[in-house]
């Protein structure tokens, strides 16, 4: 990343206080935690870790579930969350359609500060690491500042769609890996 001290990191014990906090802060601004495998949910970190441990194994996965990784956005020499990142190890039907490879929040006191861009850049590198040259992140329509993260990371439009899951038009890019 350009700034050394913000890093994907996987989610540690360590991190459970800034964990819950980030969590509170993005209720509190009645935001959805887009790419928190649903810690909406719970208020332990072992409950919650449960959850995107479970999606490590695609031979043990139940319903529209594909194996993924849940990644903290940190700045290191702050010990701060800045967001979340979930990444989708491939696709299925649903994520093919509307969800993408990859879904995100940065919390909302840390906004505007680039910490999106950051934190995509290094998910799709991850990705292009695990064989996925080409990356689907999809944003709701009228998401513009997602919009220009996506974007920003070479994010090409292929289309819109309705989702009938999230009752909204949903803009579909895909990121292809630079040789």
């Amino acid at each position: 990343m350009e700034n050394e001290n913000i890093k994907l990191i996987k989610p540690i014990k360590a991190y459970e206080l800034e964990i819950f906090d980030f969590k509170k802060e993005m209720l509190e601004n009645n935001d959805v935690l887009h790419g928190a495998s649903y810690l909406e949910n719970y208020d332990s970190f072992e409950e919650w870790e449960k959850v995107f441990d479970s999606y490590k194994d695609r031979n043990n996965l139940s319903g529209d579930f594909v194996e993924g990784s849940q990644w903290l956005l940190v700045d290191l020499s702050k010990k701060r969350l800045l967001g979340m990142f979930n990444i989708r190890h491939y696709l299925n039907k649903d994520l093919l359609s509307t969800g993408g490879h990859i879904g995100y929040s940065i919390r909302p006191n840390e906004r505007g500060k680039g910490y999106a861009k950051l934190g995509l850049i290094e998910a799709v590198k991850f990705l292009n690491s695990m064989g996925e040259a080409d990356v689907l992140v999809t944003c709701d329509l009228d998401n513009l500042a997602s919009k220009r993260v996506i974007i920003a990371c070479g994010g090409v439009l292929e289309n819109i769609v309705y989702s009938d899951k999230y009752k909204c038009e949903v803009e579909r890019y895909w990121i292809r890996k630079k040789d």
